[in-house]
């Protein structure tokens, strides 16, 4: 999305030749490469140098011959039993490959390498499969599901200040004029659900305000007050030639262009070559919405999704946690969300959140692990994905209650301090568990550490688990952890 102030910083620049599928990286994150450049390939997890800009090529002298219009009719074939390409593309509602030159050119730089486009495509298909779910539910044409691949490649590209962010390239006026929420704990632009909704919504509105889809496209990259500034109470022309003279900036022309461009190759692969891939089942996406916060690593160990995987789907929560203020949802692969679903009906609802990894140093009990950290094995079980019965060896990665961001919060074991002499405070703990799980009675281990039955105990802190050395003081250290 491309208005509100953003032409200055966004001067249109384009890739260094049709086979640089690189996305520009600043630091860790990703970058646009420009306001109206089509972004070809998902940021992998290490930093590339950005390709430095170059000019678009020039239009070929001799261009492809221009073919019988694309049949956008759906086919015979019943929608469930066509490809998703085969579906989106029946969906088309917009002029085709042949609607002016600039389309028919950049259908054909897009696919100079056919690997590279389908690749490209490959990666953005959960977001893009979802997003044509919401496009068709709404009865809007396909080619809006592809919208996002020309604005960012559907990276939920992150930004800071006033600069445009998400699959869809919101800037934050625009995006909390839309309903959007923008705050230090979540970002509304990078919710894969809830900016959908909002520029589909904002799409819908540009259609009902000036009765044609193409200048929708127009109005969501140049904004609704210019386009209706230039169009007066004119009509909006039917050609493309006489609505390429509207005097908006080329990118914004440009914009519709690629946009027409990508549906000409999607609806029509075989001419250029190119091999649209075939989801994986994981690739199906559905929105979980929860009635209360839920810790993300817990969520990832019980659904069985890799956690940064997790993130990916759900960048919104910038602090990789659910804000108490929420929303509280998940985008999660079809089977992943039912796994979850059914496990969060055996843990109860306060254990939801605060949890943080351990990795044990020699054997444990489930049973007993649970128990020192104050949670009932079955739900302990539940929270990591185990049987209740299971025995667990020296370097297994278990979940426990508590952030556990502290070094002060030191992460022992469950018997490691049957023989040791003291036990660090870790959360759940309580003075009944510490007595029970070190077999000493709890009249000795309150007499030992100068403690009384209502006594608090703090994360750290260290408690005595043998009588002290004959002349030795009680050895309590309530604010000074290990």
């Amino acid at each position: 999305m491309k208005w509100v102030g953003k032409s200055g910083r966004h001067a249109r620049r384009e890739f260094q030749s049709a086979r640089d599928w690189r996305m520009a990286v600043v630091g860790g994150g990703c970058t646009a490469l420009g306001a109206a450049c089509l972004l070809l390939a998902a940021c992998g997890s290490a930093p590339h140098k950005p390709a430095p800009a170059a000019p678009e090529p020039e239009p070929a002298a001799a261009p492809m011959r221009v073919e019988p219009s694309l049949v956008r009719a759906a086919a015979a074939t019943p929608a469930a039993e066509l490809s998703p390409w085969a579906q989106l593309s029946s969906r088309f509602a917009m002029p085709d490959c042949n609607y002016n030159p600039d389309v028919l050119r950049l259908a054909q730089w897009f696919s100079a390498d056919p690997s590279g486009f389908a690749e490209s495509l490959r990666q953005s298909l959960p977001f893009l499969l979802y997003v044509a779910q919401r496009v068709e539910e709404r009865g809007m044409p396909g080619e809006f599901a592809l919208l996002p691949y020309i604005e960012s490649n559907y990276i939920p590209l992150a930004s800071s200040g006033d600069r445009a962010a998400g699959i869809w390239q919101m800037l934050p006026d625009t995006a909390r004029e839309a309903g959007l929420r923008i705050r230090p704990d979540y970002d509304g632009r990078l919710d894969i659900v809830a900016s959908t909704d909002a520029a589909l919504d904002l799409l819908d509105r540009y259609h009902d305000r000036f009765g044609d889809w193409r200048v929708a496209d127009m109005a969501f990259n140049a904004g609704p007050y210019r386009i209706a500034k230039l169009l007066g109470d004119s009509e909006v022309p039917a050609g493309a030639a006489e609505l390429g003279r509207l005097r908006v900036a080329a990118h914004t022309h440009r914009h519709l262009a690629k946009l027409l461009a990508v549906a000409c190759v999607v609806s029509d692969p075989a001419r250029f070559n190119v091999r649209l891939p075939e989801p994986a089942p994981t690739d199906l996406l559905t929105a979980v919405s929860l009635p209360a916060p839920l810790d993300l690593q817990l969520a990832a160990r019980m659904a069985g999704v890799d956690a940064a995987r997790l993130r990916q789907l759900n960048p919104g929560y910038v602090r990789r946690r659910m804000p108490a203020a929420g929303p509280f949802r998940l985008l999660l692969p079809e089977a992943q969300s039912q796994i979850l679903l059914a496990a969060l009906d055996k843990l109860p609802q306060p254990l939801w959140s605060e949890w943080h990894e351990i990795t044990l140093q020699q054997s444990e009990v489930l049973d007993v692990l649970a128990q020192a950290h104050g949670v009932d094995a079955n739900a302990f079980a539940t929270a990591n994905a185990l049987a209740v019965d299971a025995q667990l060896a020296p370097g297994t990665r278990v979940l426990v209650p508590g952030r556990g961001a502290g070094a002060a919060v030191i992460a022992t074991l469950a018997h490691a301090a049957e023989n040791a002499e003291a036990h660090v405070v870790r959360a759940g703990d309580s003075l009944w568990s510490i007595a029970r799980t070190a077999h000493v009675a709890l009249s000795d281990l309150l007499h030992w550490n100068g403690l009384s039955r209502d006594s608090t105990l703090h994360l750290g802190q260290r408690v005595r688990l043998q009588a002290p050395d004959h002349g030795g003081a009680a050895a309590t250290a309530a604010a000074s952890p290990d």
